[in-house]
């Protein structure tokens, strides 16, 4: 990609801010801070001729305040948000105690403690900020501040207070049974009809080791879940990538490839905000695909481990509803409303085919955990999961609001579809752009993604995902700022 084709305020190399920062030809005194931003600190220097000449080149980890010093002033302000420890330096070069302070009094402080005529003289180099705040945009997990904690310990005394047995006991691989029945009404069908896991890849897992054997075909979205390509492959399955458009799978791709070569024993699709796409599977495509699914006599596997969490738009029906429970088979998690470290996800299905799948289960364990089934049991059934979902849906909202603001404002050549709900955001970026190049400039800024290439069996150089869930609106506005430096860095 041509260097002009980027904004030129991201064209300098290796700064995280640079230009960002406010330009002044006034006369500045040198100071040095520790700002706090985030729990995390960062340090900064300041010096007279870097403001005189151009904007400086220094990494910023925290946010830049807009305050600019006045012209002649003597004091000095740090463009770091929260609160700092000024230590300015006097005539002879010695430092002053440091006062905890504001940016609000941080000037007087600096004023009564700084010799404007010494700092003048013999102005200070500037200094990059060598260890910004590390930001993750890899892990699709929420973020601490909203998961429901007093109500998950409300939850595990319940359990253990209502259930001790059942909790702290071996149980059977079929799961925690009143979570069993609840999941079950849930969706309308027998209990038998549904199996708990120890998280929705084991459900997985297990449904592959029935359902898929050495040299089956599986029809796998393009791009897809990285483990599933890689629990499918290891199951020597014979993998028939097919495209994914805004509205979900290409059906006209799907449908030719039915016609001409394939013959699938199973397809997996991830219907509502998918992973890592972050698109929605419209209403006449999930009908024909049961259609497809009924036609050519394979099993259409809905992993929908998001449905709850839309925000925006209005909901779908499943597609284990539309096609009444003949030949689909739908998995949940409780990771994604609850916690991750609950481990807890499940199947429904026609009862054979989850007995088929309870055997397997025997085979790797005697039961999963109760423990954690039971607190997640007392947690749905005294309403708190649906308190939980709407404060992450809340959350998200915002989020992926601010995402998408700043990747318009920041990276303009970025297509992608805004997300109705989900974790994640997908990123197409203009043919040609080496976005493994700049994961590597972006790990150097402190900043992780997941690259395109790692969703998919071939292709992708040009795409990456953004999981929005844990990190918040400052730090998404800080890490889009970064990752549009690392992608100019390698543009030229």
């Amino acid at each position: 990609m041509a260097t002009s084709s980027w904004p030129r305020s991201r064209q300098r190399g290796s700064a995280a801010c640079g230009g960002d920062a406010p330009r002044s030809t006034s006369s500045l005194p040198t100071t040095s801070c520790t700002a706090q931003c985030d729990g995390a600190s960062a340090s900064c220097r300041s010096a007279t001729s870097a403001f005189r000449s151009s904007p400086p080149s220094i990494s910023w980890s925290a946010k830049r305040s807009s305050t600019v010093p006045r012209t002649g002033s003597t004091s000095s302000r740090c463009w770091c948000a929260s609160k700092c420890s000024i230590a300015t330096r006097s005539a002879g070069g010695s430092s002053a105690s440091p006062v905890t302070t504001t940016l609000a009094r941080s000037a007087s402080t600096a004023s009564s403690t700084t010799s404007p005529t010494t700092d003048l003289a013999r102005p200070r180099k500037l200094e990059p900020v060598s260890d910004p705040t590390p930001i993750s945009f890899a892990r699709g997990a929420p973020s601490l501040d909203i998961v429901d904690v007093a109500g998950l310990r409300e939850a595990a005394d319940r359990a253990l207070a209502d259930d001790p047995a059942g909790a702290l006991s071996y149980g059977t691989a079929w799961g925690y049974q009143p979570l069993r029945e609840w999941i079950a009404d849930r969706h309308q069908v027998a209990p038998e009809q549904v199996i708990v896991t120890n998280g929705s890849m084991q459900a997985d897992a297990f449904l592959f080791d029935v359902a898929v054997s050495a040299g089956d075909g599986v029809i796998v979205e393009r791009p897809t879940y990285d483990r599933t390509l890689l629990s499918l492959r290891e199951r020597g399955a014979v993998l028939y990538p097919v495209g994914l458009e805004d509205d979900g799978i290409d059906i006209v791709e799907l449908e030719r490839e039915l016609q001409d070569r394939i013959t699938p024993k199973l397809a997996h699709i991830i219907p509502n905000f998918h992973n890592p796409a972050g698109c929605t599977l419209s209403m006449p495509k999930r009908q024909r695909l049961i259609e497809l699914a009924r036609e050519y006599e394979f099993l259409l596997f809905e992993d929908d481990p998001y449905h709850a969490i839309r925000f925006s738009g209005e909901p779908l029906p499943r597609m284990l509803e539309l096609s009444g429970g003949d030949g689909v088979v739908y998995a949940s998690s409780f990771s994604k409303t609850v916690c991750p470290g609950v481990r807890v996800g499940y199947l429904v299905g026609s009862q054979a085919i989850i007995e088929q799948v309870r055997k397997a289960a025997v085979s790797a364990y005697i039961s999963p955990s109760m423990i954690a089934q039971s607190i997640v049991y007392q947690f749905a059934a005294a309403g708190a999961l649906d308190r939980s979902i709407e404060t992450v849906r809340s959350a998200l909202r915002e989020r992926a609001s601010t995402l998408g603001a700043a990747l318009r404002r920041e990276i303009p050549q970025a297509r992608f579809v805004a997300p109705e709900g989900g974790y994640f955001l997908w990123i197409e970026l203009p043919a040609g752009t080496d976005v493994a190049a700049a994961f590597e400039a972006a790990k150097e800024r402190k900043l992780a993604f997941v690259k395109g290439t790692d969703f998919m069996l071939d292709g992708g150089e040009n795409t990456l995902r953004i999981a929005y869930s844990g990190v918040t609106p400052d730090q998404i506005e800080e890490g889009v700022s970064r990752l549009a430096e690392s992608l100019a860095a390698v543009a030229g």
